[in-house]
């Protein structure tokens, strides 16, 4: 015979709706578990809070430390800082960081905030240990002077005079540089110099940061007496007298090869630090505050 009583009623038991009860019950608390389960710290769905600009392993980078390497590394504030800016300081913050958590990992104290530094030195020398204790065979060191070969040479040197062509006379620029190369003075055709490059023979390097990279580039290619064409600036036109270009001359291997295996256990270092910290990254937990980086 069917029940007077409806399934949900309660004037009595009822193992139907017993059942039903307990799975909903079941049900919501798993719910509830996994909500707190993913949004716990030291999960990746978590939120940063406010006052970190990110956590790293789960330990915070204050925002105040992140919006002070802003202001001394760039000099401005964290509504003023570019995109790329943001992302070059938190990237460094976060290294460090994580050089820290490795060197803990691998022994190293970390018992006061002022021996960071020291630590994460320590974890890079230990990273680089390997790179510079081998030894590398004959051929590598052949292989990267060969590869390298304008690190080895004599630094030149550049004696020569940058003459100011007036924006008056731009359309001129042309035939000034014949007249010259014929063998005419600056002083009789009315050119004046920059006073750039006024202080005799210079090194290379020393040329280059007064004349700027594009001014630099044709004047290491002009040859004794040499005049060169017209060089558009955005400040006006120039014209190069070269009086002496003293070009670098090559070392051979044999003089070179203390300083090659330096610079080839160096890079070395430096590859296997790039690797490590991408390994580091490649498995830190790392989230950032909204907006950041």
């Amino acid at each position: 015979m069917a029940s007077q009583y409806p399934i949900w009623s309660f004037a009595r038991a009822g193992a139907r709706r017993s059942l039903i009860l307990c799975a909903t019950g079941a049900i919501v608390g798993l719910l509830i578990a996994g909500f707190g389960l993913f949004t716990a710290q030291g999960t990746r769905t978590a939120r940063v809070p406010p006052e970190d600009a990110a956590l790293v392993n789960g330990v915070p980078i204050l925002m105040a430390d992140f919006i002070a390497q802003l202001q001394a590394l760039y000099g401005v504030s964290l509504s003023q800082a570019k995109p790329e800016q943001k992302k070059k300081v938190l990237d460094d913050m976060i290294r460090e960081e994580l050089y820290v958590q490795r060197g803990v990992d691998i022994g190293l104290t970390n018992d006061d905030i002022d021996v960071r530094t020291a630590l994460v030195a320590a974890t890079e020398a230990q990273v680089a240990s390997d790179a510079m204790t081998s030894v590398p065979t004959e051929q590598e060191l052949r292989d990267w002077y060969r590869n390298h070969r304008g690190r080895y040479a004599s630094e030149g040197t550049l004696e020569l005079a940058e003459l100011v062509v007036p924006a008056t006379r731009a359309a001129q620029a042309d035939r000034l540089v014949q007249q010259l190369r014929s063998g005419a003075s600056p002083t009789s055709l009315g050119l004046s110099s920059s006073g750039r490059v006024d202080d005799g023979e210079e090194f290379y390097f020393a040329a280059k940061a007064h004349l700027g990279n594009a001014v630099f580039a044709v004047a290491r290619g002009l040859e004794d007496g040499a005049v060169s064409p017209p060089i558009r600036l955005a400040d006006g036109m120039r014209i190069l007298v070269m009086k002496h270009n003293g070009k670098p001359v090559a070392v051979s291997f044999e003089v070179a090869r203390d300083k090659v295996a330096a610079d080839f256990l160096r890079d070395k270092a430096d590859r296997l630090q790039v690797g490590n910290e991408r390994f580091l990254r490649k498995r830190a937990d790392v989230r950032f505050a909204r907006g950041l980086p």
